[in-house]
């Protein structure tokens, strides 16, 4: 879950009041001179590994940008790079300090990724349909992540990735994400901002390890928003506009909040 979010919708000073402290030069492309988006993202899946805005806990005053789908450190060649980030683009929250592909960077390196809002597809009978998620109050999502620098040893290219931390569903989320092939409903890790500089924070003993580990839980729904919206799949469906977030007709026949 969590394959798809958009980000850089919102104006630049939206992104500034989220993190009034932190330099905002790595996402100037993005905005124009007057701080309106210039480029952004209505929609983005995982799977195409696109650049994402992020926070590291080594650089934690300024946003840089890393391609979502995280490649570990210990990553043999290009082809394993490859395979292995269509795998990582979330971290289950609950096991990754031990799965080997993230337990190093869940100890070492965490970090924040802003979207604005992310999909979710509900499954009702026959029909597939995808629910645009973000905050009432409309600002920036802090989502919590995980990072990794790697290089690429045939060329000595370094990439940086990273993965979205993913937890246990709010109920409003768990009325969405209702997969039945799944054995519980998730949603990703989203860091209230009183939290934010918990989860950067330096895991010195088991005491602040656990510290970080009680941050992972569902946020509260009462925060939250959701409507359906027509489909995000498909080539027909890659055009960068906000008729992608915008609320579809078909969510009255679905009984959904």
């Amino acid at each position: 879950m969590c394959y798809d979010v958009s980000y850089i919708t919102q104006k630049k000073k939206k992104y500034a009041k989220r993190h009034p402290d932190k330099d905002l030069s790595a996402l100037e492309t993005f905005f124009d001179e007057n701080g309106n988006p210039l480029k952004p993202i209505f929609h983005v899946t995982g799977f195409e590994h696109p650049l994402i805005p992020v926070i590291t806990n080594d650089k934690p005053d300024e946003f840089n940008l890393f391609h979502w789908g995280l490649i570990p450190f210990w990553t043999k060649d290009e082809k394993q790079a490859i395979e292995l980030q269509n795998k990582t683009i979330n971290a289950r929250g609950e096991s990754m300090f031990e799965k080997p592909a993230f337990r190093k960077a869940a100890a070492d390196r965490r970090c924040i990724i802003m979207v604005d809002g992310f999909f979710e597809h509900h499954h009702k009978q026959k029909q597939l349909v995808p629910y645009y998620i973000s905050l009432k109050d409309n600002s920036p999502i802090s989502l919590a992540g995980i990072w990794e620098e790697w290089e690429n040893p045939e060329n000595g290219k370094k990439i940086s990735t990273a993965s979205v931390v993913t937890t246990k569903a709010n109920p409003m989320m768990a009325e969405i994400h209702n997969n039945p092939k799944l054995k519980e409903a998730r949603m990703p890790l989203i860091l209230p901002e009183e939290l934010e500089s918990e989860w950067l924070m330096s895991i010195e003993d088991k005491v602040s390890e656990e510290q970080v580990k009680a941050l992972i839980k569902p946020f509260d729904e009462e925060l939250m928003q959701a409507w359906p919206v027509k489909s995000i799949r498909g080539k027909k469906n890659k055009s960068q506009t906000a008729g992608i977030i915008a609320k579809h007709e078909i969510g009255e026949q679905l009984g959904l909040f």
